[in-house]
């Protein structure tokens, strides 16, 4: 593995997870899940559903909040970059391997 193909791997995890995520509040304005609700209620289809397809987004875009509000420190938020770029090149190797299987990607 080089540098190109862990940038293609990271750029495919949270790629994906990012359209999943704005598809889903655009298709979901009402039912968008609170965290609230979620705590009160353990299984919620579409919270679960967004937990495991646009995970990476949804990290970013906390830590990208608890960061301007001051909450992390900078060795907090550099091990949650950290985090979130390994979860992401996760993403992307499934969406790899799954390119590979469908015969969309070249050996």
């Amino acid at each position: 593995m080089n540098f190109v193909m862990l940038f293609v791997l990271l750029a495919a995890g949270f790629g994906i997870s990012f359209i999943v995520l704005d598809v889903s509040r655009l298709a979901a304005r009402r039912r968008w899940p609170s965290a609230h609700a979620v705590m009160i209620d353990n299984f919620r289809p579409f919270a679960v559903f967004l937990a495991l397809f646009a995970g990476p987004a949804l990290f970013v875009q906390a830590l990208w909040r608890m960061r301007a509000s001051g909450g992390l420190s900078f060795a907090d938020a550099a091990l949650a970059v950290a985090i979130a770029c390994g979860w992401a090149c996760c993403y992307g190797l499934v969406i790899a391997q799954c390119a590979r299987l469908l015969g969309v990607a070249g050996d």
